[in-house]
């Protein structure tokens, strides 16, 4: 009876070893999201307080900044990779789309993530002493929420590989701008701001906390740019998952 439960369990994936249960990767969402959130709220609140001269980065202006940023590397380059190998369960054996419910459960994940945020951000704002601007929050989390879900299909539809790929390429454009917007000041003492309003961190600052901008490349580059990007990528994984249908219902 163990071989025939074994080759049941394992025989339907080729001889592959059964994936982990969807529901720790549940759980541990949550946790690893308000960790992340703390973490990077933990060196204005505890250690800047006691520094005779805290560095810029280290004052309590800068508190809304941290959660800004870092919600945006989480929900650009951690979360949307973080349900694949659920979801891939979850999805038709013949030909793996990603249906209206797949789509319905990844909003309400991002939905109870933004919720639990708010704590961290009301801490965030008081310490900094800066007041929240309601349309450009919401237009920052609607960014956030369009292109994490695009990475999510995108990264689903193209399998592992595609998936790690998609996800240097998001911790890239976050991080990357950044890097070389301080490489640039400490050797050449010169800047990039254009190249710098690239970041969807940096966007999400600017917009969240200096409020709609002015002129057409500042407006494009956080407002416009990565919804947009998040659209073409769901199309495009959209689009992967048809192409690849057909094929695995006649194999």
């Amino acid at each position: 009876m163990s071989t025939a439960v074994d080759s049941g369990a394992g025989g339907a994936r080729g001889g592959r070893p059964a994936p982990p249960p969807a529901g720790a990767a549940r759980v541990l969402l949550p946790v690893a999201w308000c960790a992340w959130l703390l973490v990077w709220l933990v060196p204005t609140l505890l250690v800047a307080p006691h520094l005779e001269s805290p560095p810029p980065w280290l004052t309590g202006d800068t508190a809304p900044a941290a959660v800004l940023a870092a919600a945006a590397f989480f929900l650009m380059a951690i979360w949307p990779f973080w349900p694949v190998p659920a979801m891939r369960r979850q999805c038709d054996a013949a030909t793996e789309r990603i249906g209206a419910a797949r789509i319905g459960q990844s909003v309400l994940e991002l939905v109870m993530l933004l919720a639990l945020a708010v704590p961290f951000a009301l801490v965030a704002w008081s310490v900094g002493g800066a007041s929240a601007r309601a349309g450009p929050l919401a237009a920052t989390a609607g960014g956030w929420v369009v292109f994490g879900l695009g990475l999510r299909m995108a990264a689903a539809a193209g399998g592992r590989a595609a998936a790690r790929w998609l996800m240097f390429a998001a911790a890239l454009l976050c991080a990357g701008p950044l890097a070389l917007e301080y490489v640039a000041g400490e050797t050449l003492g010169a800047g990039f701001p254009r190249l710098l309003e690239v970041s969807p961190i940096v966007g999400a600052i600017r917009l969240a906390l200096e409020g709609w901008p002015e002129g057409t490349w500042p407006w494009v580059a956080r407002v416009a740019l990565w919804p947009a990007a998040g659209v073409v990528l769901g199309l495009l994984g959209w689009w992967r998952r048809k192409q690849r249908a057909p094929r695995q219902a006649g194999g």
